[in-house]
This record gives C-alpha cells, structure tokens and sequence, in this order.
C-alpha cells in the first residue's frame, strides 16, 4: 500500500520550490566558505595575543587580603575585638543597618558577580565582602565613578566598582 503522504527524496528535490530552497542554500554555504577563506587571509599577517611575554610591564599587586581585614576590623570586629565603627556609624556610612547588610551579603555571596575568582596570575581576586561593601557604598552616595574613596576603603579595583 502505498500512502499518499509518504513522500519520496526524488520526489522533494524534483519539486521547484524546493530546489530553489537548496539552490539558495548552497549559495549562501558558498559565500560562507569564501569568507571565511578571506577572514583567514587578513589573520595571517596579524602578530596573535601571546599572554606573558619577558619584557611588558609587570601586573601590578593589588594586597585584597589586607582590605578584606581592615573591612572586617573596622565594621564587624575582628579577633574578638569589637568593631571601629559601631552600629549607629555602620548605618550612617552604608544606609542600612548591619543586620539587613548581613542578610544581602548572604544572599548575593554566592552569585557569579560577587563570587571570589582567580585571576591569571594565580591570585584570588576581591572577595565578596569586599564587592558588597563596595557597592553599598556606590549606592549610598550615589557615585559611580567617585572610587577614589571607595576602592582605598575596600581595595577594590575600579573596573569591579563600576560595573556595579
């Protein structure tokens, strides 16, 4: 039996709309192939990123560990010694109280944005204290590119402040 659905391959390609489909198709793979022929061209003449080499300038040391201590001794205590700032200053810098800072800490710490990487020199990047104190601190005083005051606080870098 045959079914009148059942429709043969020869059947398809002898239709003329489809053979116009394929027919634009291998036109259009055509002209990828010729450019991507021509983008291989213009890159062989081009010196391709190395990484390191002896000789550039030196990546620059940025201590996040000793700003992620002063962050901890000045607003939360650390070693049992109370904070450098009590609550009543806590709130007047970042315009929360510490409680609600703690609570969206912890809720945002684990987020791609604030989680702690390595960069390509090995070294762990901010931590995310470090990005949350810094962007509470970009969001109570309403400056975006005033870093100055905010990356000596924190140690963080100004990109990261400003992406915020």
């Amino acid at each position: 039996m045959d079914d009148p659905l059942d429709v043969s391959a020869d059947a398809m390609l002898a239709d003329p709309v489809d053979g116009e489909v394929a027919t634009a198709v291998a036109a259009h793979m055509q002209a990828l192939w010729r450019y991507r022929r021509r983008i291989r061209r213009s890159r062989l003449g081009r010196r391709r990123y190395i990484g390191s080499v002896p000789g550039r300038r030196p990546n620059k040391h940025r201590d996040f560990r000793s700003g992620l201590r002063a962050i901890l001794r000045d607003y939360f205590g650390l070693d049992g010694s109370p904070p450098v700032y009590d609550e009543a200053d806590f709130e007047r810098l970042f315009r929360v109280p510490r409680s609600v800072f703690l609570r969206i800490y912890h809720a945002v710490k684990g987020r791609p944005f604030f989680a702690q990487r390595i960069n390509a020199t090995g070294r762990p990047q901010a931590h995310p204290l470090q990005k949350v104190v810094a962007a509470f601190r970009v969001i109570a005083y309403g400056e975006t590119c005033g870093i100055n005051n905010v990356s000596s606080i924190t140690s963080v870098l100004r990109p990261t402040v400003a992406k915020q």
